[in-house]
């Protein structure tokens, strides 16, 4: 009897236990999603974040991205497209699978694109808030910033937060005080749980430099994450809004089941105001109110575009995504306002529809990075990794590096580095070229291989309706057939001539680009759920049909045919 009572009073307790922490995740991570990672808060809670990536060589490399909006003339906008106009920017993580700690490593491997062997390109992460930082949380981490200085020992922790009004996002703050917030946060991480904590080259040594902090997101990162980052297609990510998707239909759903914003003017009568985080449906990549809601400061000081690129000179701070007061035309990704730093009476701006989010940061040239970077950089600065047709042993990038160290006159040893680094800088452009060249090349050749499938399918049903009309006699319309499967048999024969071309092309790239390239191209093609996986199969088959080019200079058609409608086959 004792024994029973006892396992129901611990199951009892079992269950209460779930239910507070249940109540506690509904504050802080009101919609869980199977990948999130955490960091604990003071006092119990957790600020949730998301993972971006970016497929790269290491962490000199990075991706060109599109930020804000090309407005056309006669457009809304196109007056201040100075402000929020079409640019181009980078991005790349700062984070490898082997720097995260081995909790947030478990969650995310599984739902990284998986590593083939000897695949050149791997996944660079950074983090990003899942949700705006609310007025709990920043309490609980400010109210430690007086005993992390020193002053005292930290407060009591007040009741557990319940209910809407504990996840409301703290605005009417100012940029200062978002990033007293994040130093004070950081300090407390730092002090209580620095083996949580990401660390860029994770070595031994802490003074390395590689350990994370937190910080306002950059607006780069915080724009490619907003538009979807990793999780949409090239296409998707240069849209005015995000995909939003809805199951079971074509069209995409009312801005309104994704983002908070003022509705008075479409007729819903709703009086705008701000809500909870979590109220919404969240982006594709699961983040929360990146549009509307509180609009949301970040790292950078502001620049107006200026023919494509950011301007050079520096405003006040920048705030992205639009806020709750604003009506649904004013509202898209790119978006971006200017507030200044101090109000007309030298305090501190403070807005009433402005938070942040916060993102993890570190070093971008840790310590722990050096070796990795230099040797990167060295890589790419070098002409034979352009094409194969130069040998590495005979480089002339090598060489002159050669001429520099015997030179024994420091004014020619001088100017012969500035022509070296300047050679190396423009090596390391046209490689970027090149790579997007040999990337088009390999998504066109899957296309031309698709047409020679279609174009044999047409063949083979033609040569069935010839053979019907041969066997009613109808000879008139079994001449009509054989003229059209003759002039099919011509056009898939150039096509697959055009095939062949393409191969000859792709020798001109080395094997390391093509291969580097076939993996961004896969993981592009995967997210198109029809011809994608279709597309993947005939550019894997055309790498396959490069290197044999490579190897042999020459291609034979009728096999080459033959492989590419077998492949049509599998």
């Amino acid at each position: 009897m004792f024994k029973r009572y006892s396992a129901v009073l611990a199951l009892c307790v079992a269950s209460l236990s779930v239910q507070a922490w249940a109540e506690d995740a509904s504050v802080d991570n009101p919609k869980p999603l199977p990948d999130d990672v955490s960091l604990p808060l003071p006092c119990g809670g957790s600020l949730v974040m998301r993972y971006v990536y970016v497929l790269a060589t290491g962490t000199l490399d990075d991706r060109e991205i599109s930020l804000g909006y090309p407005f056309a003339e006669g457009e809304s906008g196109y007056q201040q497209s100075f402000i929020s106009g079409y640019r181009r920017d980078y991005i790349n993580g700062q984070f490898t699978l082997t720097d995260l700690p081995d909790a947030w490593r478990d969650t995310i491997k599984p739902a990284l694109p998986k590593q083939e062997s000897g695949t050149p390109l791997s996944p660079m992460l950074y983090f990003i808030g899942k949700y705006e930082v609310t007025a709990r949380q920043y309490s609980a981490v400010m109210d430690q910033a007086a005993s992390l200085a020193g002053q005292g020992e930290p407060p009591a922790c007040p009741e557990p937060a319940t209910g809407a009004a504990a996840r409301l996002p703290k605005v009417k703050v100012s940029h200062f005080d978002a990033e007293r917030f994040a130093a004070v946060y950081t300090a407390w991480l730092m002090k209580n749980h620095r083996d949580l904590l990401p660390v860029s080259g994770r070595t031994a040594k802490a003074e390395d430099g590689g350990l994370s902090f937190v910080r306002l997101p950059s607006e780069a990162e915080w724009e490619f994450a907003a538009r979807g980052g990793q999780a949409v297609s090239r296409q998707e990510l240069e849209g005015r809004l995000f995909p939003r998707k809805v199951e079971g239909s074509d069209q995409e759903g009312p801005l309104g089941d994704w983002a908070v914003y003022n509705q008075v003017a479409g007729g819903t009568g709703q009086a705008a105001r701000l809500l909870p985080i979590g109220t919404k449906l969240p982006n594709p990549i699961g983040l929360f109110d990146v549009i509307g809601n509180a609009a949301e400061m970040v790292q950078e000081s502001f620049q107006l575009v200026h023919a494509g690129r950011r301007q050079g000179t520096y405003g006040g701070f920048v705030v992205k995504g639009g806020n709750y007061l604003e009506g649904e035309t004013t509202l898209f990704t790119g978006m971006r306002r200017e507030y200044p730093l101090f109000a007309a009476d030298g305090t501190e701006q403070l807005n009433e529809t402005t938070g942040f989010r916060v993102a993890l940061g570190a070093l971008s040239a840790p310590r722990s990075r050096y070796k990795e970077l230099q040797t990167q950089w060295q890589k790419e600065g070098r002409l034979a990794g352009l094409t194969d047709a130069i040998d590495d042993s005979q480089d002339p990038t090598k060489s002159l590096d050669s001429l520099i160290a015997a030179s024994t006159d420091p004014a020619l040893q001088a100017q012969l580095g500035i022509i070296n680094e300047e050679l190396k800088r423009n090596v390391s452009l046209i490689a970027q070229q090149r790579e997007e060249a040999a990337g088009n090349l390999i998504q066109s050749a899957a296309l031309v291989a698709e047409t020679i499938n279609n174009y044999n399918i047409r063949l083979t049903n033609l040569k069935k309706s010839q053979d019907q009309a041969k066997a009613n006699k109808d000879e008139a319309s079994a001449k009509l057939f054989a003229t059209a499967m003759a002039n099919g048999r011509s056009a898939l024969d150039g096509a697959v001539q055009i095939y062949i071309d393409n191969l000859a092309t792709g020798t001109r790239y080395t094997d390391a680009v093509i291969q580097a390239q076939l993996q961004r191209i896969k993981e592009e093609l995967n997210r198109k759920p029809v011809l994608g996986k279709s597309l993947v199969k005939r550019a894997t088959l055309f790498v396959t049909h490069v290197g044999k080019y490579r190897q042999d200079k020459r291609a034979d058609p009728a096999a080459i045919l033959e492989q590419l409608l077998a492949n049509s086959e599998r």
